[in-house]
């Protein structure tokens, strides 16, 4: 009887063995032949198996800055009287329209001395109307219309006492938090002269005095972008693309420049890289006699830039251009991750501290230069005889 028991229970612990070694073998099989697991898997599955990808976020622009009237408008010969103009450069008035559609701030910067906010408005209206292309006379509204913190394009000068934008849309809304938002949420330098480039104050104080609704997480184009959940704020530096041109020379400037000189445009753009922003040349491919000025690359400005084009394109929305806000998104056509603040070797710095330089240094000089003209003025005070001294020195010339 036991052993007949001893017998059943070993047949039966064969018989799992057998099967257990059966399962082994048959998976082993299905894993070494991926082929006919695949097989068996679509035969059983109804929808056909796909690959899954990683989806990278892209970040477009929040802000474009047409640094100099260079970058954004160029002197052009009128075919009817054969005059020079102002026109803007094509293109711009497209990429313009592209900002307006997805909330991309556009600020156009200009550096000259005496010029305004108001002036600088009415160039780019001179040279709106003057473009060849009707689409930028009919859109001018949309894009300068408005209160500053309603337009897409804005414009900044040295002269721009910068202030903290409203915090909200509404205008209701904003008037009741503006006592609450400027204070200590956005400090500006407000250096006026003192913060042109090659400082970067002018530039992020620009951008400080502007905000956008930032957009959420998602691909190019709107795809799989989520809702904005983000509060308003200014444009971020590492999402502003940084638009500068080579100087304009007019002929009768003098051609005696000193070799160490920085140029005007190599101070945009090394101004540019200190704040963190990307920084995209517009070289010069053909000059014009007849023009009132030329455009001067500077080979040196080149090198500090992160992409060189020679145009923006065209205005057409309908075919592929060199430059737009997917173009130069992040990652896009030109680079891939952002940049941070550094200087003309690459090395990393602190904004701050370059604002802070410059603006001791160019005190430093105003002082001396006061300072001079104190110290003349004494010398020359020194050097004038009064009427006793004359006196005297007569009375000494009778007793000879």
């Amino acid at each position: 009887m036991v052993t007949g028991r001893a017998i059943s229970f070993f047949a039966h612990l064969l018989a799992t063995s057998i099967v257990c070694l059966s399962s082994y073998a048959l998976g082993f099989q299905s894993i070494a032949n991926p082929a006919k697991l695949r097989y068996n898997a679509d035969s059983k599955a109804s929808a056909p198996i796909t690959n899954l990808h990683m989806v990278r976020n892209i970040d477009l622009p929040e802000a474009i800055v047409f640094y100099g009237i260079e970058s954004m408008m160029e002197y052009s010969i009128n075919g009817e009287d054969g005059e020079s103009s102002l026109m803007l450069r094509p293109g711009v008035v497209r990429l313009i329209n592209e900002c307006l559609d997805v909330g991309t701030a556009a600020l156009l910067l200009s550096e000259e001395s005496g010029a305004d906010e108001t002036s600088t408005k009415q160039l780019f209206q001179s040279a709106c109307e003057s473009s060849l292309d009707a689409t930028a006379v009919l859109n001018l509204q949309k894009i300068i219309g408005g209160d500053d913190n309603h337009q897409v394009l804005h414009f900044r000068t040295l002269d721009t006492h910068f202030v903290c934008p409203p915090a909200s849309d509404n205008d209701e809304e904003s008037s009741e938090d503006q006592s609450d938002e400027n204070d200590e949420t956005i400090a500006f330098y407000n250096l006026q002269s003192n913060g042109k480039s090659p400082s970067p104050a002018f530039l992020l104080d620009s951008l400080r005095s502007v905000n956008i609704d930032p957009r959420g997480f998602g691909g190019s184009s709107g795809f799989g972008r989520g809702q904005w959940v983000e509060p308003r704020r200014s444009p971020m530096t590492a999402r502003t693309v940084v638009f500068i041109a080579g100087d304009w020379v007019t002929d009768n400037s003098s051609e005696e420049v000193e070799v160490e000189e920085r140029s005007t445009v190599k101070d945009r753009c090394a101004a540019a890289r200190a704040a963190g922003c990307r920084v995209i040349y517009l070289e010069n491919l053909s000059s014009d006699e007849n023009l009132p000025v030329s455009i001067e690359d500077d080979e040196d400005a080149i090198s500090l830039c992160d992409a060189v084009i020679d145009s923006f394109g065209n205005d057409s929305t309908r075919e592929i251009q060199p430059v737009s806000l997917d173009a130069i998104s992040t990652p896009g056509d030109y680079w891939l991750n952002p940049p941070n603040p550094r200087d003309d070797m690459g090395n990393g710095v602190a904004a701050d501290e370059i604002v802070e330089y410059f603006r001791s240094e160019r005190e430093m000089e105003d002082a001396m230069s006061d300072s001079a003209c104190v110290v003349d003025d004494v010398d020359a005070a020194d050097e004038e005889i009064s009427e006793d001294e004359m006196a005297a020195i007569l009375a000494d010339l009778d007793a000879l």
